[in-house]
C-alpha cells in the first residue's frame, strides 16, 4: 500500500508530474512516532485506501508536519537499526519523504493549489 500525494487545484484537476510517494511502511512509523510530529492530525487525513483533498489554506499545516519529522530525525536519540529492523525505513528514507513532501507543499502554498493524495 502506498499513499501518493500530486499537486492539484482542485479534487478534480491534478498535476501528475508533480508528486510525492510515501515508502512502503512509512504510515505506520509516521503513526507510531505521532506524538513527536507536529500536526499529525491533519496528515492522518490523507486516506491510504481512497482520494483525500487537502485544501490551500491547510498545506501549510502539512508542510510544518514534514519539517517536524525532518527535525526528528536530526535529533533522534532511537537506534537506527532498530527502525530498519521493524519499518524497512532507514533515517536517509524518511528525510528524503519528509524533503520531497516540504517542497511539494512550498509549490502548492506559493501558486494556490492544494493537495490530494491517492491510496491503493
Amino acid at each position: 500500500m502506498s499513499l501518493v500525494i500530486f499537486l492539484a487545484q482542485n479534487p478534480a484537476k491534478t498535476n501528475n508530474k508533480i508528486c510525492v510517494v510515501e515508502p512502503n511502511n512509512i504510515g505506520d512509523f509516521l503513526y507510531d512516532f505521532k506524538d513527536n510530529f507536529e500536526n499529525y492530525n491533519y496528515y492522518y487525513k490523507f486516506d491510504p485506501y481512497g482520494e483525500t483533498y487537502i485544501d490551500n489554506k491547510n498545506v501549510d499545516k502539512i508542510k510544518f508536519f514534514s519539517i517536524s519529522i525532518t527535525e526528528w530525525v536530526e535529533h533522534c536519540k532511537i537506534d537506527e537499526t532498530k527502525l530498519i529492523a521493524k519499518y524497512n525505513l532507514s533515517f536517509t528514507k524518511i528525510k528524503i519523504f519528509a524533503k520531497k513532501l516540504t517542497e511539494i507543499c512550498d509549490f502548492a502554498i506559493n501558486n494556490g493549489y492544494g493537495l490530494l493524495g491517492q491510496g491503493d
